[in-house]
């Protein structure tokens, strides 16, 4: 490893740090220890999101990471793995990758009362035409026996690019939350429709993404499975198929 200094660069976003100061010191150890063990440069963002803990990509020979900021005060073993969860190509590298990945997870999930509740004033499940609570409750009660625990309520999406797909639904594993794209709130959308949607992200809480080969499978056999099983999946599919235009209108 060369002894250059090691070039780090920093974006900070830490609500419950007490100073600016102790955020940046704090982001700045992480980001040394992260550019010493990988002997890259790095590109540090701490945020407060509620669903993606960590990530990162390579880009211009830089590493990026993206940590929530439940890591500014994380021991060194957990800074190991955050360094060996990007490590590169090599022997043993996706070992590793696996065996940082369930540390990772394991501290997570100790200081899970750190991620930032949802924004439940503004999580709305009564609609102009259809009631997702009302909605969940029934299937919970018919296809999960009541086991689901989650919020629900009409969100905001970004548009596919060039307005050619649009995500109908996305379920938040951290904050247990489910939201479903408004454009599905109309009267010209069957309540049959939008219950196969909330069905699809109930059943993510219900059969959890897996790591295989390192990588993460959020659908996988079973959830295939127990979705071509929902009494509606291929009424559901069929109707999505021929009315795609007036999903992507609204």
């Amino acid at each position: 490893m060369s002894s250059k200094p090691l070039d780090r660069q920093l974006t900070l976003f830490d609500p419950r740090a007490s100073s600016r100061e102790e955020r940046v010191s704090r982001a700045r150890e992480i980001a040394d220890a992260l550019a010493a063990e990988l002997g890259e440069p790095v590109r540090l963002t701490v945020h407060d999101n509620r669903s993606t803990m960590i990530s990162f990509r390579r880009k211009a020979g830089t590493v990026r990471y993206r940590v929530h900021h439940m890591f500014l005060d994380a021991p060194e073993e957990i800074r190991r793995a955050l360094a060996a969860f990007a490590a590169g190509a090599g022997r043993g590298a996706s070992a590793r990758r696996r065996a940082a990945g369930v540390t990772i997870d394991d501290y997570v999930k100790v200081h899970r009362e750190r991620i930032g509740a949802p924004r439940l004033d503004k999580l709305r499940p009564r609609g102009r035409c259809h009631d997702l609570q009302a909605l969940f409750d029934r299937l919970n009660a018919e296809h999960f026996e009541g086991r689901i625990e989650a919020s629900i309520g009409w969100g905001a999406f970004r548009r596919g690019r060039r307005h050619r797909s649009i995500k109908t639904g996305v379920y938040v594993a951290d904050a247990r939350l489910i939201r479903i794209h408004p454009a599905l709130d109309r009267p010209e959308v069957p309540e049959f429709y939008v219950a196969a949607v909330v069905f699809h992200e109930m059943l993510h809480q219900d059969v959890p993404a897996v790591e295989r080969g390192g990588r993460r499978v959020v659908h996988g056999r079973e959830f295939r499975r127990r979705e071509r099983g929902y009494p509606d999946h291929e009424r559901a599919r069929r109707w999505e198929e021929a009315n795609i235009g007036l999903l992507l209108r609204g």
